[in-house]
């Protein structure tokens, strides 16, 4: 075995968010080639790069590793949340908290963002109608009048939050990129909507 990958492996072992570029998991090699990863990482994240500002990043994973420093290459500010403790290492390092996405007015009330991804959060722990409200109306209270919300969700997880009205009090729906306001896939039971903030 030669040292470098010796190194890798020890690093991501002790470390999993230390881990170089490429040297992720099987698992999170995995999950970043499905379609609707590949959307965020060829289409969304570049996006949202070119913005630039503050963004906040709703769900840490070793996937979503990557996503933050491209968000950072033109000048981007990357801050991180996830309601699981043991998350914080897949955080934005200085700039993570620990939290609940229905209370992020709180969690973050000394900040404000141009960008929110909220993604694969609705569904997974976000479950009822209510808390989504909540948790859009928190998101809402922490993101600058015509800043961006990226909200992903599960066909099979929960009904559709935008027919649902949920995202209607804070919300309207506009493109991001080279992308609709909605976009499916066939493949997974992903869903995209892109938003942004009304006044």
């Amino acid at each position: 075995m030669g040292l470098g990958r010796y190194i890798k492996g020890v690093m991501s072992r002790l470390a999993p968010g230390a881990a170089p570029n490429g040297a992720r998991s099987a698992k999170a090699r995995r999950i970043r080639g499905l379609p609707d990863r590949r959307v965020m990482a060829e289409s969304y994240v570049p996006a949202l790069a070119a913005d630039g500002g503050r963004i906040l990043w709703v769900g840490c994973r070793e996937y979503t590793l990557d996503d933050y420093a491209a968000l950072e290459a033109n000048g981007g500010e990357v801050w991180t949340t996830d309601i699981d403790p043991s998350a914080e290492r897949w955080g934005r390092k200085g700039r993570h908290r620990t939290g609940d996405v229905c209370e992020a007015d709180a969690l973050f009330g000394d900040l404000t963002f141009d960008a929110v991804v909220c993604n694969g959060v609705l569904g997974y722990g976000v479950d009822s109608p209510e808390q989504q409200r909540r948790a859009l109306a928190a998101l809402a209270a922490v993101l600058r009048p015509g800043g961006r919300l990226l909200l992903g969700w599960n066909t099979d997880k929960i009904d559709d939050p935008v027919a649902a009205g949920l995202t209607a009090p804070a919300f309207a729906p506009a493109p991001l990129g080279d992308r609709p306001t909605r976009v499916g896939f066939d493949a997974v039971t992903h869903v995209y909507d892109s938003l942004i903030r009304r006044a």
